[in-house]
């Protein structure tokens, strides 16, 4: 993979608080005063989005934990870590 983010360590910006609703995972970002709904495969990546994991490490551990995860799990997790960044809940170095 060639992505220049592939090496980063993605972490959550700190004021960003997170709560567990019947199961699903909301982000709220208070600066920005909007609520984020993540899926269960954006709430396992946002999970493992610590700043000492690597976008690499972050895809391989969601690869060995699902194995029947698509070809495509690479791209999915870049794309899911981009739209968190987007949204400012999440900072890569």
């Amino acid at each position: 993979m060639n992505d220049p983010m592939i090496d980063m360590k993605p972490r959550h910006v700190a004021d960003v608080e997170m709560e567990v609703v019947d199961g699903e995972v909301l982000l709220y970002h208070p600066r920005h005063t909007r609520a984020f709904y993540l899926n269960p495969t954006a709430a396992i990546i946002w999970a493992l989005c610590d700043g000492n994991r690597s976008v690499r490490d972050i895809i391989d551990v969601i690869g060995q934990s699902y194995p029947e995860a698509s070809a495509n799990l690479p791209a999915d997790v870049l794309a899911t870590l981009n739209e968190l960044r987007e949204s400012g809940v999440l900072v890569t170095r």
